[in-house]
């Protein structure tokens, strides 16, 4: 098996079997290896981390859409791409996740998928994101995936079922329930964006507008990032089974990506605040979300909790 990394700028050779393959932007992959397809053009709160934010490459051109082909690492090296299509390649990918604190999870299924279809359409491809690599692992094309222990990476699952690992998504319960319901991975230390955009939007000028609904993903990329992620209707409700395009690739690379660049920005914006409310708890935690304010000001729904200064 090769396994198939994408690489925002070089391309690299095959060398043997067992070495990554290093893709572009290029239009076709030559390669003899029918695992690499050709493709089409085109109560414990998270840990607080200090690394870097994360800086735009400078030979990007002005773009239409956020992509995380935009950006470089904190080490300003290009963001790396595995593109998983085994049980085995996921795992040795899932192992370079392990030790991280925090990470991007975001999930893609076949459209309209239910309990009638089977667990591969229900739970076709899970993304996962640190601030230098982003792993697509497509559960879809594990072969022979008869039983669970076919479909499931064991340090994947460790990585989500993991309290001390936080997983940060937008509707990340429905997601996690999704992973339970169909893979029997049980998520822990997950953490809803939706929860901090609300409260560094709102907390200082209308606190009542602060509760736990979620919020799209683009349109917070849209206001903390600067530019909307592509929503095409034709990538977004494709067919999530089979081997992915180049466009269904940096779809899915960029969402889960996203949600480690927003938790960046909107956590910088939190720690500006004065006073400076604490970050909201896991969202498996069902704890309020908690305001710095004098409680005579103003009334709070019932999903906010007001800490006095």
């Amino acid at each position: 098996m090769i396994e198939h990394i994408i690489d925002s700028k070089d391309v690299g050779e095959i060398q043997t079997p067992e070495t990554p393959v290093l893709l572009a932007k290029s239009h076709t992959l030559a390669s003899s290896n029918n695992d690499i397809d050709e493709l089409a053009p085109e109560s414990h709160p998270p840990a607080e981390e200090t690394k870097p934010v994360l800086t735009p490459a400078e030979d990007s051109p002005t773009p239409k859409f956020w992509s995380h082909t935009m950006l470089k690492s904190p080490e300003g090296k290009n963001i790396i791409v595995h593109y998983c299509k085994t049980l085995k390649s996921s795992e040795e990918v899932a192992q370079l996740f392990l030790n991280d604190k925090i990470l991007g999870l975001d999930m893609e299924w076949k459209a309209q998928a239910s309990a009638w279809n089977s667990i591969q359409d229900n739970v076709s491809l899970i993304q996962i994101a640190n601030r230098e690599r982003i792993a697509l692992f497509h559960v879809a094309l594990f072969r022979p995936g008869r039983k669970l222990s076919d479909l499931v990476p064991p340090s994947l699952k460790q990585i989500i079922e993991s309290p001390d690992i936080t997983k940060l998504g937008v509707s990340i319960k429905a997601d996690c329930t999704r992973l339970r319901k169909y893979l029997k991975v049980d998520a822990h230390g997950i953490f809803e964006l939706s929860h901090l955009h609300k409260l560094v939007k709102y907390c200082q000028t209308n606190p009542k507008l602060i509760n736990k609904r979620p919020v799209n993903l683009s349109e917070q990329v849209e206001e903390h990032l600067g530019l909307p992620l592509e929503k095409a209707e034709d990538v977004r409700c494709s067919d999530w089974t089979v081997s992915l395009s180049y466009r269904q690739v940096q779809y899915a690379a960029s969402d889960s990506y996203a949600c480690i660049c927003l938790f960046d920005t909107m956590d910088a914006k939190r720690k500006a605040l004065d006073p400076r409310p604490p970050l909201p708890a896991h969202a498996d935690l069902d704890l309020p979300i908690r305001i710095v304010r004098e409680p005579t000001v103003t009334t709070v729904p019932d999903d906010v909790e007001v800490v006095k200064p």
